[in-house]
């Protein structure tokens, strides 16, 4: 996703794409260009997104031309919130990305893994914090929690919600994102 008025470099996975060369959206107020590398030449799988001004927040399907047609599409998500986006591992609370208030963070998360971003806070705020999986098309199932600085639980979600968190004193605290997994069968 991106912020209204912006550019975005995005990069695109999946299969069947090394010859992709147009990227598309369902609105016309966003438009992509392949990135170029130092010496002019587009980089694979990397494209700059313009967002236009007068593009209405909101969910807009994404699809990439190849050789073999229009892809399936993907959800691109346009907002007014800043927008950080994660460039480092965040596996630990010592490597846990900063994120200031009023933000959104665009992430991929690693299987099994567990993200951690911090923020920090002044007691009697409200904090919303919403893993906006479902809305985007993601396959995550996210167990969310909101723990103090040293990585203590205050307020877990389990089922995908949005949490809601009246901070109780300053300072700084951490949102870890967990992998839901559950796989049925039996152990041999």
């Amino acid at each position: 996703g991106g912020r209204l008025g912006t550019d975005v470099e995005i990069t695109i996975t999946g299969d069947q794409l090394d010859d992709a060369d147009v990227l598309v959206f369902s609105d016309p107020r966003l438009t992509a260009k392949p990135k170029l590398n130092v010496a002019g030449q587009p980089e694979p799988m990397k494209y700059v997104v313009s967002i236009a001004t007068d593009c209405p927040p909101g969910i807009y399907e994404a699809r990439v031309m190849t050789r073999l047609g229009l892809s399936s599409a993907r959800i691109f998500s346009v907002n007014t919130l800043n927008e950080v986006v994660r460039a480092q591992p965040n596996t630990t609370l010592a490597t846990a990305l900063e994120v200031p208030l009023n933000s959104i963070v665009n992430a991929t998360m690693n299987v099994r893994a567990m993200d951690h971003y911090a923020f920090t806070a002044k007691q009697g705020q409200r904090v919303i914090v919403d893993c906006a999986t479902r809305g985007i098309d993601s396959k995550l199932d996210a167990v969310v929690v909101i723990a103090d600085a040293a990585g203590r639980d205050l307020l877990v979600e389990r089922r995908g919600d949005v949490l809601d968190f009246n901070v109780p004193q300053d300072g700084k605290y951490i949102v870890k994102v967990h992998e839901l997994t559950f796989k049925g069968g039996s152990e041999q």
